[in-house]
């Protein structure tokens, strides 16, 4: 690789860094004035959002990583070619043809999945692009396929995103999503779009006609089936001055029987996405006492080195089986891996991990599995 071309790639790379993990500020609230406990949630401030949970003491610097990713000995993994590690071919027929009444969810890669029951198809932040970045010219290089291109997709019903990174939030697959006239839903209209407060705005530049932003908690309710918007700790960023500008969110999908009206009765389905998110010990117990138990939890477990500067970022593997604990999850599969390389730890170490983990915490390895791309998991009978 020649000079020039070497400090066009760093530049490029660097720009993509800057963006995808600079630190979320903390942005602490310092009178009466700038946030009212009885009228504003804690977790507005100023017009932006923060992290309510966030370590006031816990501020890693950007500079520092980037010097330590670009400069310094930090190891990092080289992007694998044609890799088939925990990837396998779709179940098509299955896909297509699913048990109206038994729920199950395909991997699809990185923290794409589709989620389906009882006629409902749901998709979980689409990114079906090579690259995860600004521009499909540089930055960060899918290296495991997706394993449905979107022509491949049944019909979309609704369309969640978590926040608007880029590996979460990918430009040319919602253009491909809002013109494929294949990907409406069985009315005939489009899918619909849930996302975070704020992030509504993003969405005018695309033919988007069925969109709603929504607030942690706040709840929508399509048939038997209600959908959650829910906390999780992250950050939000697209360009250089936009940080915190729309929130970032967990979300819960809990179908009801269609013939039971009690609102206490128990859920028959209840999944939840975690998205991107890193760990604390509030947030993640109180939705669990919201949700009762999880039937399915998909949980991330990739990128997560070094945790120095991705501890208040990502949740590693360890991190992971505690939100399994306090969300009451009775399975789970993980999200965000083996798909780009955006940190330091080797790209087969997040299954390891995993497993460490659940032996540590005396959790069978079989109720939170790392999963390969293209799997479907279904609900147990």
């Amino acid at each position: 690789m020649n000079t020039v071309f070497r400090s066009i790639l760093t530049l490029g790379l660097l720009v993509s860094s800057l963006t995808l993990f600079a630190e979320a500020p903390t942005s602490k609230v310092s009178s009466t004035e700038e946030l009212s406990i009885k009228e504003v949630p804690s977790h507005h401030v100023n017009g932006k959002f923060r992290n309510p949970y966030m370590p006031a003491d816990f501020q890693p610097s950007t500079i520092a990583f980037l010097k330590a990713r670009f400069f310094d000995d930090m190891e990092w993994p080289d992007e694998p070619e044609n890799y088939r590690e925990n990837w396998q071919a779709p179940d098509l027929e299955r896909i297509h043809n699913p048990d109206f009444n038994k729920a199950q969810a395909t991997l699809i890669g990185h923290s794409t999945v589709l989620l389906q029951y009882q006629g409902i198809n749901i998709l979980t932040d689409p990114i079906f692009s090579e690259r995860s970045s600004f521009s499909q010219s540089i930055g960060p290089k899918r290296y495991t396929p997706p394993a449905l291109k979107i022509d491949q997709l049944p019909n979309i019903d609704i369309i969640v995103i978590s926040h608007n990174h880029y590996d979460h939030l990918d430009v040319e697959s919602v253009e491909a999503l809002t013109s494929s006239s294949f990907i409406q839903n069985i009315n005939g209209t489009q899918p619909l779009w849930l996302v975070p407060l704020g992030l509504k705005k993003w969405f005018a530049q695309f033919d988007v006609t069925h969109i709603k932003e929504m607030d942690w908690w706040q709840e929508l309710t399509i048939g038997n089936l209600t959908i959650q918007t829910q906390p999780s700790q992250h950050w939000s960023r697209r360009g250089l001055f936009d940080t915190n500008e729309s929130l970032w969110a967990s979300w819960a999908f809990i179908w009801k029987d269609a013939s039971d009206d009690n609102a206490k009765t128990k859920p028959s389905f209840t999944a939840w996405f975690g998205g991107d998110t890193a760990y604390n010990p509030y947030q993640f117990k109180e939705i669990g006492k919201v949700l009762g138990e999880v039937d399915l939890a998909m949980i991330p477990i990739g990128a997560y080195e070094p945790r120095w500067f991705m501890k208040t970022q990502h949740v590693n593997p360890l991190d992971a089986v505690e939100i399994f604990k306090d969300i009451n999850a009775k399975s789970a599969f993980g999200i965000h891996w083996n798909t780009f390389v955006l940190t330091a730890e080797a790209v087969d170490e997040p299954p390891k991990a995993l497993e460490r983990a659940l032996h540590k915490n005396a959790i069978n390895a079989e109720l939170f599995q790392a999963m390969s791309i293209g799997k479907t998991w279904s609900k147990p009978d």
